[in-house]
């Protein structure tokens, strides 16, 4: 590749700029969400409604509770979005500040003088145009340089050290030079706004909210230890993608040198590093620098890490977006926002997957070159929501397998946006792949949000349905594919992409569908003859599956994957349709989903089928040809998934209800959810006052018993006003249904006892024995509530 042709694709440097930039975002929201009280005051609109959203993910039914529940987190809107956009708006000004100073700073500090004469004219002829100022820095005898300043200012110090160096070693001396050059004709922006970003995060975000979380410890003793972790994990990530940064800019700059020089081998020696320089230095180790300059065109290649930094970034800003959105109660069912923060991921999650695309199809299609970089994405999807800081759900086994199915989908994505990628030629063509990986992206991983609820899913909704059969088998993903059209037209796009940039008719590929479809209507039609038509409808669909692998697995000896892909398609059609004519036979006795809408499950088992059966699939160049037939295929198939036929003779599976007046006793089956965990709502209600509440009654009730002496009535009067105060006022029991009641019978108790003592001592009424039984049982009522709440 060219030097024109490389300078156009982004660079590395590029990526983990903007990771570090998206990472400082997740951890500014995380800590001035901290200081705006968010978890704090949800927890109490929760406690105070009754509404607990615990880890089971119970949708409570009463819309009463929901109703208050909003209306007390809209009341704290302002507090929050002012803390939020004032974290935003500090941690930016102070970068900006530090941007615009640090190149003044930096010259007032080190006492840097212009460069003698003697060096000026010849700096400046290799410099060119537009030469940035040269300055000496008299402290510093060793030779070398460094390269600073901003888009408006651009500076270059030598050491003193490098005068002696242009005297004995000109050849040295010039390849230094032409390095801090290189940094000013490339990053010089970038790098300074990256380290003024990073010390302002130091500055404005870190070291206060450490010195918040030291005081709270010190004044309360509260524990901090899990948002220390938390933090900890975040800050970590922010300074590696720093030193990410200024490492990947020095690789960038050799490789100028490099081409400048005309040689591999600029330098005469590169300085050794030891072990921990080589991992945080700002300075790559000097083999990687070599190899650079030896092979510029690596530098192009997508790596693992920097796009395992960057989806993790991505991740974490998005879901710390989400949790400020929730607290704003933007984010919530009945409005658009989950829509549109899905779509707004994708649109980066897509940016993403494109330079990947673009950087491994100019370095070349080679070994690992896209796979890699696409498991990065998988796991850096699943990653960012396990290590997101409010996120603290634990894994279970369907939240696991859907990560894996995460991580298996997006490495899928990428691999294929990295071939078509290869095959690109035109501007339209780059357009045409960029708008389907931005399909491709949103319908196959957008889901990744409610891969955290998939454990609930599973146990509320999924998991009692089912009764352990073939129908169970193609039932699970009927109903997890809620959107049916979006997902066939993602799936189309698959197959129907790399054939329109090959501009091939695949006449193997086609010939081989034909044969399947002739196999599948044989197979299919056979099966029509069982009692249970749901039953038969399930098998239909197994038949149709097993068919597309086996004749996939056949064909790979003369089609490539992209040509499986359309097989199993072709073949997946024409069992749709073979169903259909067995559903609208007029002794249909079931109006079944299955039977109407194969065509909602075939597509996701077609497409896994084929990527199974060509695993030894042998790539073939096909005919050249205009590819408007298979774009015809391709409405065709999102029609077929619009629309389906309806039986006229059969039955639906739910009878309409009765229209008599007779009145029966309906038979109903019903399955009670999952309620809330009980645990982790005791855990909120404990957090939002309840122990605090709970020891000022001991308190109350302990001083009162302490002035309970005969002819005290001056000393025990105020204790028991404050004691039945107390008690009668309105507070939130607990949320365990056992300790609700325990709660709600002692305040009761003291709250008599107290009342009848105020009472007697102010001459209301005569004790006939109500506050000594009732403060009795109060107490030890008291005794036993503190032994279940600990």
């Amino acid at each position: 590749m060219n030097e024109g042709e490389r300078s156009r694709v982004p660079s590395g440097t590029t990526l983990r700029f903007a990771s570090l930039v998206l990472l400082t975002i997740a951890t500014t929201l995380f800590v001035f969400g901290h200081y705006s009280g968010m978890n704090l005051d949800d927890e109490h609109c929760q406690t105070t409604t009754g509404l607990y959203l615990t880890f089971s993910y119970f949708v409570d039914p009463d819309e009463s509770k929901w109703a208050a529940y909003r209306a007390c987190m809209a009341e704290l809107v302002v507090p929050h979005a002012l803390w939020l956009s004032g974290g935003f708006l500090l941690l930016f000004a102070v970068s900006l500040l530090i941007y615009v100073a640090s190149p003044w700073w930096r010259i007032r500090r080190r006492k840097l003088v212009p460069v003698p004469e003697e060096l000026h004219d010849a700096l400046s002829a290799m410099a060119g145009l537009s030469p940035p100022t040269f300055l000496l820095d008299p402290t510093n005898v060793r030779a070398g340089g460094a390269a600073f300043g901003n888009h408006r200012h651009k500076y270059v110090v030598l050491n003193v050290g490098m005068l002696a160096l242009h005297r004995t070693d000109e050849a040295t001396f010039r390849a230094i030079v032409r390095h801090e050059l290189a940094h000013v004709r490339s990053d010089i922006t970038t790098t300074y706004a990256t380290l003024a970003l990073w010390r302002a995060f130091v500055v404005a975000v870190l070291v206060p909210y450490l010195l918040v979380l030291f005081v709270l410890f010190m004044l309360s003793g509260i524990g901090t230890g899990g948002l220390v972790a938390r933090l900890g994990a975040l800050v970590a990530l922010v300074f590696l993608a720093r030193v990410a940064v200024l490492r990947a800019r020095e690789q960038h700059a050799d490789v100028v040198v490099a081409r400048w020089a005309g040689s591999a081998e600029p330098y005469r020696v590169l300085e050794p590093s030891g072990w921990l320089r080589r991992w945080f230095g700002l300075h790559p180790a000097p083999s990687s620098r070599s190899a650079a300059m030896r092979d510029p065109d690596s530098l192009l290649r997508p790596g693992f890490w920097e796009v395992l930094g960057c989806t993790l970034a991505l991740q974490l800003a998005w879901w710390h977006l989400r949790a400020g959105l929730h607290a704003l109660t933007w984010y919530r069912a009945g409005n658009e926002s989950f829509l549109v923060l899905r779509i707004g991921w994708a649109v980066a999650i897509t940016a993403l997957i494109g330079l990947i695309a673009w950087r491994g199809a100019a370095f070349g299609a080679r070994r690992g070159v896209f796979a890699l970089p696409g498991l990065a994405v998988g796991l850096g999807i699943v990653l960012g929501e396990r290590l997101e800081a409010y996120n603290f759900d634990p894994v279970t086994l369907p939240s696991a397998i859907a990560a894996l199915a995460l991580v298996g989908t997006a490495t899928l994505v990428t691999v294929w946006a990295g071939y078509s990628a290869t095959l690109v030629r035109t501007r339209w063509h780059a357009w045409y792949l960029g708008l389907s990986t931005g399909v491709v992206t949103f319908t196959l991983l957008g889901w990744f949000p409610e891969a955290r609820y998939a454990g609930a899913t599973w146990r509320n909704h999924i998991d009692p349905a089912l009764n352990q059969s073939v129908v169970d088998v193609v039932m699970v993903p009927f109903l997890l594919n809620f959107n049916r059209v979006l997902t066939v037209v993602a799936l189309v796009l698959v197959w129907l992409v790399p054939l329109v940039l090959r501009r091939e008719f695949p006449k193997p590929a086609l010939a081989a569908g034909a044969l399947g479809s002739v196999l599948v209507t044989f197979v299919v039609a056979s099966l029509d003859s069982w009692t249970d038509p749901l039953v038969v409808t399930a098998w239909q669909i197994v038949a149709v599956v097993v068919v597309q692998f086996v004749v996939v697995f056949v064909a790979s000896r003369w089609v490539d994957r992209i040509g499986a892909l359309l097989v199993a398609w072709l073949i997946g059609l024409a069992g749709t349709g073979v169903i259909w004519l067995t559903h609208l036979q007029g002794n249909a006795e079931v109006d079944s989903v299955l039977a109407t809408r194969p065509h909602q499950v075939l597509p996701l088992f077609g497409t896994l089928a084929a990527l199974a059966g060509s695993l030894y699939a042998v790539g073939r160049t096909e005919r050249r040809g205009r590819p408007w037939g298979l774009i015809g295929l391709a409405v065709f198939s999102v029609a077929v998934a619009s629309w389906w036929p309806k039986a006229p003779a059969a039955t639906p599976l739910l009878a309409p209800a009765p229209t008599s007046t007779t009145t029966t006793t309906p038979v109903t089956t019903t399955t009670t959810p999952e309620p809330v965990d009980p645990a982790q709502a005791m855990r909120i209600w404990k957090r939002d006052g309840g122990l605090e509440r709970l020891a000022t009654v001991e308190r109350a009730n302990e001083a009162l018993w302490a002035q309970a002496t005969p002819d005290n009535d001056a000393a025990l009067e105020p204790t028991c006003v404050a004691l039945a105060q107390l008690t009668g006022e309105p507070f939130s029991p607990p949320p365990d249904a056992a300790i609700g009641a325990k709660w709600t019978e002692t305040m009761q108790s003291l709250h008599k006892g107290s009342q009848a003592c105020a009472d007697a001592i102010h001459g209301l009424v005569k004790d006939d024995g109500t506050m000594a039984r009732e403060l009795i049982k109060g107490r030890g009522q008291l005794a036993e509530l503190i032994t279940a709440l600990q």
